[in-house]
């Protein structure tokens, strides 16, 4: 069996997005390896508490690097930069808790596990005589330039802004050496691999940040002929997952049997108030995970309108229920999503968007048979993306960097010999 020593700044169970994200892999990964995890500890408590719990607990180890309170608020706002720097702070002590524990253990690889962002890819792959692995990686890319009249002109500088450091940062010396140096790396989506591979020719795998849960795979029940179509968006009123084209969607279907239900973002946040009246779409806060599913459950398929993320979590809730999924042709939902569980709309502008989705919309009211072959092609498709299947893919991975570690040592040895 595997030592694997995870670098985790983010993990909890109960959790979504990065603390979920490292959690899942850690505990299906530790069926297959022993794990040693560095931490940093905001949910010291009810890892202990999971962990004591879990049949592989013998299999993993956990190691706390704590910040304050003040640091884990930075973290969690969103676009604060401030963060990036006791970020590398901590990565520094994080590098030197992981010397004493490969001083202590005999590790076969490193796995730089998240946070998920390019920008800091930690000090891992410093230990240059231990394979190493770092991903999943995303942040690269932004909103396109012909979507960002969406946006009032303080957003739009926002986002061209944020497009320009994503362009321009992953060229610095130090994530520069991180993408050189170390064995594997993984992409979160094609968007990231596309870059990557720009500056590497091998050595660079895929693999999506999130999957499913094969106990949660809910074969939906098939809806009648002449029924309402019922659809969902889910997500926080974020510029990037672009509701206003949902919207506009809804705005053209008015008049037909169709509802949508907007999910985590309350018809008051809509500035447009022609939207927020519209008679064919339900506004509802945030809710609960279970009560989200139920939501899900009771749609023909999910609207996910996102311009610019990693993988949405919505994505795959949507096909674990077997409920199909429309969305652009973009970052992970453009991976997931294929012609067998739903409709991909390429991203050109707005007013395509909007013009395409409707198209798509119409076409599953009008067309049933096709619905039901869509529900069945997502449930076969979560199957094939659940965290059983992802934890093989990584072990894989980690043969791949070993092999490849060794591979390099022969060459070098051969070369000092001659």
């Amino acid at each position: 069996m595997l030592n694997i020593l995870i670098n985790a700044y983010a993990c909890a169970p109960h959790k979504g997005s990065e603390p979920g994200m490292a959690w899942n892999w850690i505990v299906n990964l530790s069926r297959h390896c022993r794990l040693f995890v560095i931490t940093e500890g905001e949910w010291r408590e009810e890892i202990e508490l999971a962990l004591d719990r879990l049949p592989e607990k013998e299999n993993i180890t956990f190691y706390y690097n704590p910040v304050s309170p003040k640091i884990r608020q930075m973290c969690w706002n969103q676009g604060d930069w401030r963060f990036y720097y006791f970020y590398r702070k901590w990565q520094k002590k994080t590098f030197s808790i992981a010397r004493d524990i490969i001083g202590n253990h005999s590790i076969d690889l490193v796995h730089q596990l998240n946070m998920v962002g390019y920008r800091e890819p930690g000090l891992l792959w410093n230990f240059r005589d231990i394979p190493s692995v770092w991903g999943p990686i995303g942040g690269f890319g932004g909103v396109p330039n012909s979507y960002l009249g969406l946006y009032g002109w303080k957003e739009r500088i926002k986002q061209q802004v944020k497009g320009l450091l994503n362009r321009v940062q992953v060229y610095s010396p130090y994530i520069q050496n991180a993408i050189n140096q170390t064995s594997v790396l993984i992409a979160c989506n094609s968007v990231a691999k596309d870059v990557l591979t720009r500056f590497r020719d091998d050595g660079v795998c895929l693999t999506s940040e999130v999957g499913t849960f094969s106990e949660s795979i809910y074969a939906n029940n098939t809806k009648r002929e002449g029924e309402q179509l019922q659809l969902c968006w889910i997500g926080r009123n974020y510029p990037t997952k672009a509701l206003i084209i949902a919207l506009r969607v809804f705005k053209q279907l008015e008049g037909l049997p169709v509802h949508l239900q907007v999910i985590g973002v309350g018809e008051e946040a809509i500035p447009h108030r022609e939207l927020a009246n519209l008679k064919n779409v339900t506004f509802h806060d945030w809710l609960p995970l279970e009560e989200v599913h139920e939501q899900l459950r009771n749609s023909h398929a999910l609207l996910f309108t996102s311009l610019y993320e990693a993988t949405g979590t919505a994505v795959l809730e949507a096909i674990s229920n077997g409920v199909p999924v429309l969305c652009h042709d973009t970052c992970g939902q453009g991976d997931v999503i294929d012609k067998s569980c739903g409709i991909k709309i390429p991203l050109k502008d707005p007013e395509n968007s909007v013009s395409l989705f409707e198209v798509a919309v119409r076409d599953l009211l009008d067309n049933r048979k096709k619905l039901e072959k869509l529900a069945l092609g997502a449930l076969k498709r979560a199957e094939e993306l659940t965290w059983e299947e992802k934890a093989k893919q990584m072990i894989a991975i980690y043969a791949k960097a070993i092999a490849s570690k060794k591979s390099s040592e022969k060459f070098v040895t051969h070369f000092e010999n001659k």
